[in-house]
């Protein structure tokens, strides 16, 4: 198999699975353990893994990248300081160390360049989902107004709107 094709496979294969594990029950805990061991292979394997599973293994990573911003940036509706912080903060904790493995899948500047991107990316589709969520929310509720409702994301936070105040609250 060719080299771009081994590369749009891992990507297809990646993509696949994380869409597919938004419908599973507790597919929370199929992405820490399934994390858990593909960060052990690519530990042990490193560059001696087909290139298809290398960029799968990198794709997770910016996918964890993305979930770790997701879950800070839904601690509250908007996109403010707090939310920023907090989103930095999960990121630091559970995004950043496992990219660290791409430095045994890549070589070193090639590496360190997808370790800089994790941040960026992560931080701009956990913005994007997190603002169309809310977005869409307000649409759904703005005749009606709704109180506590687990939000779709992240479903140990919570959104609530008021109608009469025009207000988006929220909060884990």
């Amino acid at each position: 198999m060719t080299t771009p094709r081994q590369v749009v496979l891992g990507v297809l294969v990646a993509v696949g699975l994380f869409v597919s594990l938004e419908f599973v029950p507790d597919g929370d805990l199929v992405i820490m353990i399934g994390g858990a061991l593909l960060l052990l292979v690519a530990l042990i394997r490193g560059t001696r893994l087909p290139l298809m599973f290398r960029v799968f293994i990198t794709a997770c990573m910016f996918y964890w990248a993305y979930i770790a911003c997701l879950v800070g940036r839904t601690m509250q509706p908007g996109f403010t300081g707090y939310t920023i912080g907090m989103a930095l903060t999960m990121f630091a904790i559970y995004g950043w160390w496992p990219g660290i493995v791409l430095f045994r899948l890549w070589r070193p500047k090639f590496a360190v360049s997808l370790l800089c991107a994790l941040l960026p990316i992560g931080l701009t589709l956990a913005a994007v989902v997190a603002g169309t969520e809310e977005y869409l929310f307000i649409r759904k509720y703005q005749d009606t107004g709704v109180g506590v409702t687990k939000r779709w994301t992240v479903s140990n936070h919570w959104l609530s709107y008021d109608k009469y105040a025009h207000r988006l609250d929220g909060s884990d």
